[in-house]
């Protein structure tokens, strides 16, 4: 029986020994098949700038929240210590209160009671106002934020080789930011301008310098396009659609990135002069090949009428005379006509050239 039931013992470890290795081996292959799924990202400028402009932006709300805190916590002093001290007046008045002369015993209640009522007062300021719930928020925020930055800082003073993959060290500061960003209480504009009036020092100074180099948030009224942040791919005319042919332009570059961008700008605007030139050049032919051919309409039909005219001198003489007038008889009827524009001499010199008298001797 005992050699049954160590037979039996021994049956069910080795059957829990396979069923370790199994749930070892799928848990070996779940993870391999995790690692296999998520993309490997190296360490690049970009990746860095990135981590640069997150510490910048996290060292100014840490120096903006502590500087915060230290109104609040002034605020708060101001308000507390007035309060404890004259909680502390009423209370030992109204304990000496019988001691009092009989005299100054009736005004008692009264001084009493207005040291209660400007204790509320104060009190109930400091909780509309919310002044030790803030001073606790910026305080938390100012040691959240420095924390922010200086983990980023020490991730960045490493060698690329010695650091943690960027891929999950940059989603766990982008959801550590949003995080932040989320939680932190409002600064005010006044310590936004002394934040301004401590850093920005002179006019090329070194501090200036490092106040312009510096990526500071929204609240300090600095607004940058995003087409700074842009990877600088499309500027490279060799890059193909492939990823693998990319060729990274360096941060370093950023004036030559600028300057592309220039020459970009500058083709652009060349090509839609030549373009704009090139409309006003075709719209100044068809102008005036319009006026030209509406001068042409103009000038045959005003020579029309006055070859009418001239035509309807001839028929008049001859349905008078029986015959065509001549020449000299043309040019005298039509001297007063040419006197007052009403015919003009190129008219009646085409007229002349033109006509045939039948049966009339051309004494001309």
């Amino acid at each position: 029986m005992e050699t049954d039931k160590n037979k039996e013992k021994e049956n069910n470890l080795d059957t829990k020994k396979e069923t370790k290795s199994v749930t070892k081996e799928n848990a070996e292959m779940g993870s391999t098949a995790q690692t296999k799924n998520e993309k490997f990202v190296e360490w690049s400028p970009e990746n860095e700038m990135i981590m640069v402009e997150w510490c910048d932006v996290a060292q100014c709300y840490k120096w903006l929240n502590t500087r915060a805190h230290n109104k609040y916590k002034m605020m708060n002093a101001w308000f507390t210590i007035p309060a404890i001290t004259l909680s502390t007046i009423s209370g030992t008045a109204s304990f000496a209160q019988a001691s009092l002369p009989v005299s100054m015993q009736s005004y008692a209640p009264m001084a009493i009671g207005t040291l209660n009522i400007l204790i509320g007062i104060l009190t109930t300021v400091q909780q509309y106002l919310k002044i030790s719930e803030l001073n606790e928020a910026h305080r938390v925020s100012a040691i959240s934020w420095d924390k922010f930055a200086r983990n980023i800082r020490i991730e960045l003073s490493k060698a690329p080789s010695e650091r943690m993959d960027a891929g999950p060290f940059i989603k766990i500061c982008r959801q550590e930011f949003d995080r932040l960003m989320e939680t932190s209480p409002s600064v005010n504009e006044k310590v936004v301008q002394e934040f301004f009036q401590a850093f920005s020092g002179k006019e090329g100074s070194i501090e200036r310098k490092r106040f312009e180099a510096l990526k500071k948030p929204d609240i300090c009224n600095i607004i940058i396009s995003a087409n700074e942040y842009r990877h600088p791919w499309y500027l490279d005319e060799s890059t193909n659609t492939g990823t693998d042919n990319v060729v990274f332009v360096e941060p370093e570059n950023e004036e030559y990135i600028r300057k592309k961008e220039l020459e970009l700008l500058e083709k652009e605007n060349t090509l839609r002069n030549k373009e704009n030139a090139e409309k006003d050049k075709q719209n100044r032919r068809e102008n005036a090949q319009k006026m030209f051919q509406k001068g042409f309409l103009e000038l045959s039909k005003k020579l029309k009428l006055q070859s009418k005219k001239l035509e309807d001198y001839v028929q008049a003489f001859q349905g008078m005379y029986g015959r065509k007038p001549i020449v000299d008889e043309i040019e005298r009827h039509a001297e007063p006509l040419i006197e007052s524009g009403e015919i003009e001499r190129e008219t009646l010199v085409k007229f002349l050239a033109n006509y045939k008298s039948e049966g009339v001797l051309d004494l001309v």
